[in-house]
């Protein structure tokens, strides 16, 4: 099978890859920040879990996605801004900083990141996915660490390193667990 993507555009091997990966990934995350604050307990449709392990195949629009979940007053999804990390300070939930995000939207988002991970497991399991379900499992770790569960976060970080084991927000909660790091989150 052919690429789609001509040679003449490749600057070295991984690049016909990971190009497309975070241009998509920053298309759907607007998408992807609706379906994990969505209302309503039901399974989260399979659109919406594609949108989510999309998002999250970059790290970029995944800090976007953690400042969403964790910001205050929850913001419309339309409204989510694209992490630029070459101008954007790293968001000081990732760290556990500021003030406390609601626990009820940050454990929502974060069972809703492991179902889309969970759906990969089930249905897809191709190989230029699984940076985006790992990164999704990984932002479910970081959620159950910013809720202080540190089991879950230290299971679902492992389970998401099993699936890229570069991922590097996974490594980051994983780290944080094993130092016992918690958040400091200021009480309101």
């Amino acid at each position: 099978m052919a690429c789609m993507i001509p040679t003449t555009t490749r600057v070295h091997p991984e690049a016909a890859v990971r190009y497309p990966r975070e241009i998509a990934a920053a298309v759907t995350l607007r998408a992807a920040c609706a379906a994990l604050v969505r209302p309503g307990a039901d399974a989260l449709p399979r659109t919406a879990a594609i949108a989510v392990i999309t998002a999250c195949g970059a790290l970029a629009p995944r800090f976007a996605m953690l400042a969403f979940i964790a910001a205050q007053g929850a913001p419309d999804p339309r409204t989510v801004a694209a992490f630029d990390p070459f101008h954007d300070p790293t968001p000081p939930a990732l760290r556990g900083s500021g003030p406390e995000p609601d626990r009820d939207r940050v454990r929502i988002a974060g069972d809703r990141c492991a179902e889309a991970w969970q759906r990969w497991r089930a249905e897809d399991l191709a190989a230029d996915t699984a940076t985006g379900a790992a990164g999704a499992l990984a932002m479910a770790a970081w959620c159950s660490w910013a809720l202080g569960s540190v089991a879950r976060a230290q299971t679902r970080a492992q389970y998401a390193l099993e699936t890229r084991p570069d991922d590097p927000l996974a490594a980051v909660v994983l780290r944080s667990v094993r130092a016992r790091s918690a958040p400091g989150w200021e009480r309101r």
